[in-house]
């Protein structure tokens, strides 16, 4: 009910920077973290990049 059907979802080898500007074009804060075979490895959310400097 609070969650969306399809999430917004990147590679856990992605660049930071390259995830911080998919997060500003799609307008989302928070990604999930995939591996090669779609398998879920992690949630990365906004906050951890602007805490890692990452602008």
């Amino acid at each position: 009910e609070v969650m969306s059907r399809n999430p917004k979802a990147v590679r856990g080898d992605m660049l930071a920077s390259a995830a911080m500007e998919f997060m500003q074009e799609r307008q989302v804060t928070v990604l999930f973290l995939v591996g090669e075979a779609g398998v879920p490895h992690g949630i990365l959310h906004i906050h951890d990049l602007l805490r890692a400097g990452v602008a």
